[in-house]
Parts: C-alpha cells; structure tokens; sequence
C-alpha cells in the first residue's frame, strides 16, 4: 500500500515522503519512523495513497 508520511522537525519546518509498505498502519508508521532522513523528525500523519500535500508557506506567497 502507498503513504504519504508528513514529518516535523524541531524548527517547525514539514517534510513529506511518499513510500510503499504493508496495510497494517501500525507496521507501516514504525517503518514510516524508523526511515526517516531527519533522527531529530517526529512522525506526526500518515495519510493513505501518495498525497500532494502543501502547507500555508507553501500556498501563500504574501508576509502576514
């Protein structure tokens, strides 16, 4: 099955990876964690299928 992990690092910035793994979510988020670029990255959503996921920095281009 396809995911797309989204993980946070300690400045706050997200990561997104997309990977293929087991339907067990439990399975699939330990191996999402354990192969994570960043040690100092927290897994913080796992979402079903590959996912284009933008976040507000991403999408808005105007200082607030």
């Amino acid at each position: 099955m396809t995911y797309t992990a989204v993980f946070q690092n300690t400045a706050g910035k997200y990561t997104f990876v997309t990977f293929v793994s087991t339907h067990d979510r439990q399975q699939a988020w330990s191996v999402a964690h354990e192969s994570r670029i960043d040690p100092d990255s927290c897994l913080v959503l796992l979402i079903d299928g590959e996912a284009s996921v933008k976040t507000f920095d991403d999408v808005v281009d105007m200082p607030w």
